[in-house]
């Protein structure tokens, strides 16, 4: 029970952690100190100097996996393997609650922030909704955070492979949106940093639940 109590502290102390990041993020992107706008810029600037048309396509491939109709595909193919896997029945709720939350809460927060996209760098793909926080990484983090914590519990020998599998995963994700032109490196800051908020909360729902099977 010690290791258990310890366990949740720590966690309570990364969201906490977390949710002051966002806070400062978020506070920075609303009032637009120098050093917001410098860092994104450059970042753009540099971003302009290597691109190619190969790796435009490669990213419009990658992009797709933390985009709306792929990420509810596969929570809805893992929702049904959770559902006929009885003994991990628990994490639906966490996963409905870690996708549902992030993507609630980032809608809001992009109205909230009214930030527009890029317009340094050419686009390749059309984006129509406000830049703050990015979707897409938020989606990434939640998702494939959720889906490397439910491997976790399934495959525990397996654990450093399938969290490195995943920290690349969601950075590549991330990294698309800027490649492509459609984000700045602190929507996408933001995005990951809104989908650990979520992950850790469908983390401690799933702890909740009765006979859960879940890692420390």
């Amino acid at each position: 029970m010690m290791h258990l109590r310890q366990s949740d502290a720590r966690r309570l102390l990364l969201w906490i952690m977390l949710f002051f990041c966002l806070s400062f993020l978020t506070y920075a992107v609303l009032t637009a100190p120098n050093f917001i706008i410098t860092a994104d810029l450059g970042f753009e600037n540099l971003l302009a100097n290597i691109r190619t048309p190969l790796l435009l396509q490669i990213f419009n491939v990658i992009t797709i996996l933390g985009s709306v109709p792929f990420v509810i595909g596969v929570a809805g193919i893992v929702g049904i393997f959770l559902w006929y896997a009885t003994a991990y029945r628990a994490y639906i709720a966490g996963l409905v609650v870690t996708l549902l939350g992030a993507a609630t809460t980032g809608y809001f927060m992009k109205i909230l922030v009214g930030r527009a996209r890029p317009s340094g760098l050419i686009s390749s793909i059309a984006e129509t909704s406000f830049s703050f926080p990015s979707g897409h990484a938020t989606a990434a983090m939640a998702l494939y955070g959720f889906l490397a914590y439910l491997l976790c519990a399934l495959f525990p020998e397996r654990k450093a492979a399938v969290l490195t599998a995943a920290v690349l995963l969601i950075g590549v994700i991330g990294f698309s949106r800027l490649y492509l032109g459609v984000h700045f490196p602190s929507d996408v800051l933001a995005g990951y940093l809104l989908g650990g908020l979520w992950l850790l909360i469908g983390v401690a729902v799933v702890k909740r639940m009765p006979s859960a099977k879940s890692t420390p």
